[in-house]
């Protein structure tokens, strides 16, 4: 799958997670919103993670009612000031379900993770592609121990 078709399916999660009473099983609803996101978004930003969840953070504020049951959380794998580690990404992730555990539902958006394991300019070999699955495995594992059974938690990589 290409990276392009990639973003896409992560923005569509995103707003079939966020927009779940809203969108309910209607994909081409789920498809307007996504589109009309982007669009409000300056050109510059139109294809950037952070900039689309905060203004889909706005919007459903706006459209659902109920948002009070509800958290999203923001976790960011890629920084400027050090290189990646898993004691890392355990520490953001664990932060980010302290502040989703008293909400009945979540949404755990983990952006940046390929560009932290294998920074701009550098290819990818056989560890860092290895590396890179098992961070995937490992947040997914990690969410899902540390949620609350009753609760109901969404675990997007962007």
């Amino acid at each position: 799958m290409s990276e392009k078709k990639a973003e896409e399916l992560s923005k569509l999660q995103v707003v079939c997670s966020l927009f779940a009473h809203t969108v309910s099983d209607d994909l081409y609803y789920a498809q307007q919103i996504k589109e009309s996101i982007e669009a409000s978004l300056p050109s510059s930003e139109s294809e950037l993670a952070q900039p689309f969840l905060h203004r889909a953070k706005e919007l459903v504020e706006k459209l659902e009612s109920d948002r009070d049951r509800t958290a999203v959380e923001l976790v960011e794998a890629e920084t400027d000031s050090y290189s990646f580690s898993m004691l890392e990404l355990r520490a953001n992730l664990l932060d980010a379900l302290k502040r989703i555990c008293r909400f009945d539902s979540g949404l755990v958006v983990l952006t940046g993770l390929k560009e932290a394991i294998c920074p701009a300019g550098k290819r990818w070999s056989k560890t860092r592609k290895r590396d890179y699955e098992d961070a995937i495995e490992f947040a997914r594992e990690f969410c899902q121990k540390r949620s609350r059974p009753s609760s109901t938690l969404s675990l997007i990589i962007f």
